[in-house]
């Protein structure tokens, strides 16, 4: 991840551990996302690795008829974080045999980040909406009727409160000599060092609520949505035209518990199984290409965003020539593109390598297992591992395995066999058990 999306993750983590506060990816979007701002949530996204949204160039006060500005959003309270990002992280890893990293990683430790948290307070909401109703023919609004969009206005903030520069140095040295490290570049001794200001007043986490359109010029924000909400009243469209912006996660707005997840997965999974045996091992290829490739993946899932907002079929260059992919199948696969790119490259470039030694249904089986057992867990623990989930692995394939799921924070070790269960790495450990399930489905037909 960048720079600023660690430092926008930490912060979330810190102020809102397991709630809605969802961090932005973006810095160069920032103004898009300032109280009363309207956004999409993308297509085929999902609660169990949190829901993404994307700009738009309104705000909710553009829709409405000309009217007394509302008050400005109120000032929740200051938080002061010092090294974000750790200030000085140093030590060893051991790894087996012919693997010795030693590094350190982190931020200055002269860099403090303070923000404030802003809200729209509920009577100017109330007044808002009492004194000022919905233009029903601004062009913006009319476009988002048409597509099926449900919008989102955002509602709270939490932004810089001085300009800060942020910066994270690393070093790795050692013997990289095990053959599935030479893809992740770790090779000799590396010296890393980026830096990043971000400016005053700058977004770094927001939270959202939905609109809702009653009748011609009537609108609504309500306390409490869910996926099977919409934001314009339903039955304006014929029912064929609809199917197309359908939402990936209206199929539950409760994770309730792991089975709930594994049947959206399988859901999803059934969709691409329709293809031929030739289009998946053509897919397949076609994305083992772009995994490692973060950047290359999220302007994939752009421009597959952009073919379903079109609703007809639309050229894609990062996909194979000899796939042809009904609406269905491509949202399908925009869903598991939306897991693959909340891994890491480097997670990516180690599903590449399991691949290569065909280990993904081992490690897919440990993954599921652990979050069967653990998904409600609240609580930080040390658990025993079935042994039989590891004793077909050799050394290297151990190894590979603990990198991995190590990288989503399922902590693997041999003594026992055990693993150390983390809820807050939860998110992550979904968007992995997802993209395993994904990968291992095209392998078949390979």
């Amino acid at each position: 991840m960048t720079l600023f999306e660690n430092v926008t993750r930490a912060l979330t983590k810190q102020l809102n551990p397991r709630g809605d506060l969802t961090p932005l990816d973006s810095l160069i979007d920032f103004q898009h996302f300032h109280p009363f701002c309207l956004v999409l949530r993308k297509r085929k996204s999902t609660l169990f690795w949190g829901a993404r949204y994307i700009r738009t160039d309104y705000n909710l006060l553009d829709m409405l008829e000309p009217g007394s500005s509302p008050a400005d959003p109120t000032d929740s309270g200051k938080f002061r974080f010092k090294n974000m990002l750790d200030a000085r992280v140093e030590g060893d890893v051991d790894m087996p045999r012919t693997v010795k990293v030693m590094g350190t990683a982190g931020v200055s430790r002269s860099s403090t980040l303070e923000v404030q948290t802003l809200s729209v307070a509920p009577k100017a909401l109330e007044t808002l909406q009492q004194g000022r109703k919905l233009t029903a023919e601004h062009p913006f609004l009319k476009e988002m009727r048409n597509r099926g969009e449900n919008l989102y206005v955002v509602m709270e903030v939490v932004e810089t409160v001085q300009e800060v520069t942020l910066e994270r140095a690393g070093k790795a040295e050692g013997n990289f000599s095990l053959p599935f490290f030479a893809p992740l570049g770790l090779q000799g001794s590396i010296n890393h060092k980026e830096a990043i200001t971000i400016p005053k007043g700058c977004i770094l986490a927001f939270r959202v609520r939905q609109l809702m359109v009653k009748g011609k010029d009537e609108w609504e924000i309500p306390h409490i949505y869910n996926d099977s909400m919409q934001t314009f009243p339903p039955g304006e469209k014929p029912e064929e035209e609809k199917f197309i912006f359908v939402q990936a996660s209206d199929v539950g707005e409760a994770h309730e518990d792991f089975k709930t997840l594994k049947e959206e997965v399988q859901r999803e999974t059934q969709e691409v199984e329709k293809l031929s045996h030739a289009g998946k091992s053509s897919l397949l290829s076609s994305l083992s290409k772009l995994l490692g490739k973060r950047k290359e993946l999220q302007d994939l899932e752009l421009e597959i965003e952009g073919t379903l907002d079109k609703g007809h079929e639309v050229s894609l260059e990062a996909l194979p020539k000899d796939v042809l992919l009904s609406k269905e199948a491509l949202g399908a696969v925009l869903y598991f593109l939306g897991a693959l790119t909340e891994l890491s490259e480097a997670q990516q470039k180690l599903l590449v390598k399991s691949m290569e030694k065909k280990i993904l249904p081992v490690q897919l089986k440990l993954v599921e297992n652990t979050m069967e057992r653990n998904f409600l867990h609240d609580k930080e623990g040390v658990f025993p591992l079935q042994p039989e989930l590891l004793s077909s692995l050799g050394e290297e394939e151990l190894t590979l395995t603990e990198a991995l799921v190590g990288l989503s924070g399922l902590e693997v070790q041999r003594s026992g066999p055990q693993y150390t269960w983390d809820p807050d790495t939860l998110p992550h450990l979904c968007a992995l058990y997802a993209g395993l399930s994904f990968l291992q489905l095209l392998t078949k037909a390979s």
